[in-house]
């Protein structure tokens, strides 16, 4: 897909976003995360690679204090500055972040909760964000291709978090998939989960 294309479908995705109304989001959400937490998928996992929510991505802070709740190991990811990677490092709360790369909340860069996301449990548990997510469990991201590097070697479960009216049935037929894009194993949305993988 020629860059220009892409980068009308980001467009075109973002501003379907914000227009989604308040209170939609906020009921969708809701939904979402209870959707997720009820999931045998998050139930089983003793670690949770999540991502904290900026602007209109559906909200994880819910999912975030809730995994922390049950005692699970809850780790966010820092950008490597000039690569396409993440780090990964444990949290005692939200407050543990802090604005980092592109505004998007960060842990501090500590090796003591440094967590080798390539080394974890396979019932580990990765919440993916995205502009758009298809039915095959392929999403658009916002073009750093930080997550499909980071699912290409991650050996726990996937999980795509996206809003009904953001979820489209085949990415490949708007010519929006590359040979490095990485699918998720699964996708939540307020009406339903998904079981890609």
């Amino acid at each position: 897909m020629g860059t220009e294309e892409k980068k009308r479908l980001r467009t075109e995705a973002r501003a379907l976003r914000e227009g989604l109304g308040a209170a939609y989001r906020a009921q969708a959400d809701e939904a979402i995360a209870a959707r997720v937490t009820a999931s045998e998928a998050f139930s089983e996992a003793p670690l949770v690679l999540a991502y904290c929510s900026v602007g209109s991505e559906v909200d994880t802070r819910a999912l975030i204090r809730e995994a922390l709740r049950r005692g699970k190991v809850v780790a966010l990811p820092r950008v490597v500055p000039g690569t396409r990677t993440m780090t990964w490092h444990a949290i005692g709360s939200l407050a543990d972040a802090a604005p980092g790369f592109a505004g998007i909340p960060e842990p501090a860069d500590d090796a003591a909760t440094r967590i080798d996301a390539t080394a974890v449990d396979k019932c580990a548990l990765a919440l993916v964000p995205g502009l758009i997510f298809d039915t095959h469990g392929f999403r658009l991201g916002y073009g750093g291709g930080f997550y499909d590097t980071f699912l290409s070697t991650f050996p726990g479960r996937s999980l795509g978090l996206i809003r009904e009216r953001q979820l489209i049935d085949d990415l490949e037929k708007r010519d929006a998939r590359e040979p490095f894009d990485r699918p998720v194993g699964l996708v939540a949305t307020e009406g339903k989960l998904l079981t890609i993988l």
